[in-house]
């Protein structure tokens, strides 16, 4: 059964649907001691309810142990049942605010179970459509319960006579200051009597709105939330790890992550602030629940966007913005979008590679780049610059190195050969603006670059032209990751004959007797061992090992207090080595992806996309082309390390990608092209 269905919904749930805002697609209370009391009371209120507990101003009594059945409630009634604390209401809110990240996060599980609300890719939520068209919630009550929203504001706005839950819900919701979100600035000013007269009401509100308030300003047990002091890594420790001198940085900050645990202060500062480094499945899943609520990304990535002239940009966008441009774009860079123009996909993959002799040698990463560079300028943007990509992606390297990761000081950004490369970034622009006006596009797909120049041209002032060179080039920056990715599969592919061999049978299957496949002709059954042997790839080598963020509220992560002003280190992948998630996790096995091991599914174990909300949004499109590309380099081509006794090499700027001693041989042309 599904968490919590068997239940009425409860206070907890209906609170959180209060505060979801939907144009961002997630919470817009600002976490803190405020909101983790809220919830710890609505935890109170609900077991009032549920006739466990009474309270007063003066004292919380147990009525009844017995447990309710409600996962949400029990832990609680648990607390105080076994407890000999004789004290108030404010005492047990001010306990169980220590659990409200866990609180919150179980009650958005459970209303997507009660399919209240839907969970999109990257960590948004958004009203059910069942729930938006009827505006009742789906729920076990002998009645259905009218949408919460509507209800309150109901209750506030035209004076309708609260029911005692209301009453309770009209409480909690103005102590913690949530009808300043829910509520326009005049309205708000408006109704505030109306809203104060409401929340007094209930007692049961009434009482844990004011020991709520009392713990705001005088809280009796912060004691109890004392946090851990951080371990700090010397330069030392960095030295130690051997893993990073072959730049394999997983590896390494896992032998970190060993020695420190999940939260370590790095011995280095980026763009002035102190560093910490954080690592581990649990810590990918609090930053998959609550990274929305803490951390920013602006900060590491506007030096990347005003390099391009732009202010800002998708991964440099936090809240509504940033779910409103996924929302925008979500469809352009999609599965489904890709799988509808493959055969253009398989030409052009085709014509890259018809450009190879047997006998040629050619660097892995940037022989690869290049290939996939052809295909990105073509499938999202429309263009041909692969006369002048080499140019531009060794730009868009420079920018990278500079003015994300600090490699390079910024003025090596402005050489002469920069300046020069630099150029082609207008060209690039302009090839694409010229080619995408209505007379031109006419007939045509749509593609990326039509989805942005929409969305500029319905609301410039949210996408205004100067912000458009950015994403563009950004498509280009992805050919970098996608090119890297490709290098180390089809290493892996070759250094595993018996791999090889299955991977081409599926292509044979595909492609063989010049058969053109179609979009479901990709499917599970047929592609196993190519998608299972991407996934590993990407296990053991992921071209973004870890990500940048600035902590903007003050956050407990793991038991360790991270001040605001914090760069973080997001070590997403350290998990992808580890020996209590992974059997063997040094051996390159692509049977850890079967159903009977499914390894990956572990929760916080396979993180090779981001984390959060700023998850790669094009990382289906992405899985798909990588699919492919590997079928048919193993059906067209037999190739081989060089040389023979090569060892993996890591280069890990600006991404990771196999190092310049990686090439590849055709050794010969199995099927001409």
């Amino acid at each position: 059964m599904n968490p919590g269905a068997q239940f009425p919904i409860r206070i907890a749930e209906e609170l959180v649907l209060l505060m979801l805002d939907e144009r961002s697609g997630y919470l817009e209370m600002v976490p803190g001691w405020n909101l983790s009391c809220v919830m710890a009371g609505a935890v109170l209120a609900d077991l009032a309810l549920e006739r466990r507990i009474e309270t007063d101003l003066e004292r919380l009594y147990l009525v009844d142990p017995t447990p309710t059945g409600d996962g949400l409630l029990d832990p609680t009634l648990k607390d105080i049942a076994e407890s000999d604390e004789k004290s108030d209401a404010q005492f047990w809110i001010e306990r169980g605010s220590r659990h409200a990240d866990e609180i919150v996060a179980s009650t958005l599980d459970r209303l997507v179970a009660r399919s209240i609300l839907t969970h999109e890719t990257g960590g948004f939520w958004g009203l059910s459509r069942d729930v938006s068209r009827s505006g009742t919630y789906p729920t076990s009550d002998v009645e259905k319960r009218k949408e919460s929203k509507a209800r309150i504001l109901s209750v506030i706005l035209q004076d309708e006579i609260p029911d005692p839950r209301d009453a309770i819900l009209v409480a909690l919701m103005h102590t913690c200051g949530g009808f300043k979100t829910l509520l326009e600035e005049d309205d708000y000013e408006e109704r505030l009597h109306r809203i104060e007269l409401v929340a007094k009401l209930d007692l049961i509100g009434r009482t844990v709105a004011a020991a709520v308030q009392d713990s705001t300003a005088k809280p009796k047990t912060r004691g109890l939330l004392r946090t851990k002091p951080i371990p700090r890594l010397a330069f030392l420790g960095i030295l130690r790890q051997r893993d990073f001198l072959s730049g394999n940085i997983p590896k390494a900050m896992y032998g970190i992550y060993r020695q420190f645990g999940p939260v370590v202060r790095m011995p280095f500062k980026i763009r002035g602030m102190p560093t910490v480094a954080l690592m581990g499945a649990d810590v990918n899943q609090w930053i998959n629940r609550h990274g929305r609520f803490y951390l920013r990304s602006k900060d590491y990535i506007q030096g990347l966007e005003r390099a391009f002239g732009a202010s800002r940009s998708l991964p440099g966008m936090d809240g509504a913005e940033h779910y409103r441009m996924r929302k925008s774009l979500q469809n352009a860079y999609s599965r489904a979008t890709l799988a509808r123009r493959l055969p253009e996909l398989i030409e052009n993959c085709r014509t890259s590679l018809g450009q190879w002799r047997q006998g040629d040698v050619f660097r892995g990463a940037e022989g690869f780049q290049h290939h996939i560079s052809s295909q990105i300028s073509h499938l999202t943007m429309g263009v041909d610059c692969s006369h002048y990509v080499d140019e531009l992606l060794a730009f868009e390297h420079r920018a990278l190195i500079t003015r994300v990761q600090g490699v390079l000081p910024n003025f090596t950004l402005f050489t002469p050969r920069m300046k020069r490369y630099g150029k082609h970034v207008k060209r690039l622009q302009d090839s694409i603006t010229t080619s995408h006006t209505p007379a031109q596009r006419k007939g045509k797909p749509r593609d990326i670059a039509d989805a942005l120049l929409d969305l500029h041209k319905s609301d410039p002032q949210f996408l205004p032209e100067t912000d458009l060179t950015f994403p563009f080039v950004a498509a280009m920056v992805a050919s970098i990751y996608l090119g890297s990715g490709l290098a180390f599969a089809v290493y892996n592919m070759v250094r595993h004959p018996e791999l090889y061999a299955r991977i081409r049978s599926e292509a044979e299957s595909l492609f063989g007797d010049g058969r053109e496949p179609k979009a479901d002709d990709f499917n599970h059954d047929s592609v196993d061992v190519t998608v299972r042997l991407c996934m590993e790839s990407s296990r053991m080598y992921p071209v973004i090992p870890w990500q940048l963020r600035t902590v903007m509220n003050e956050c407990v992560v793991n038991g360790y207090g991270i001040p605001t002003k914090t760069m973080l280190l997001i070590c997403q992948t350290v998990p992808h080595y580890a020996e209590d998630l992974y059997r063997d996790p040094l051996k390159f096995d692509i049977d850890r992806y079967l159903p009977g091991r499914a390894e990956h599914l572990q929760p916080g174990a396979y993180a090779p996309y981001g984390l959060g909300t700023h998850m790669c949004l094009g990382h289906r499109w992405v899985e798909l082309q990588m699919a492919v590309n590997l079928l048919l380099i193993a059906y067209h081509l037999q190739l081989e390390v060089v040389p023979d006794n090569y060892k993996m090499g890591i280069n890990p700027f600006p991404t990771l990608a196999p190092n310049k001693k990686l090439k590849f041989r055709i050794a010969q042309i199995t099927n001409p092209i």
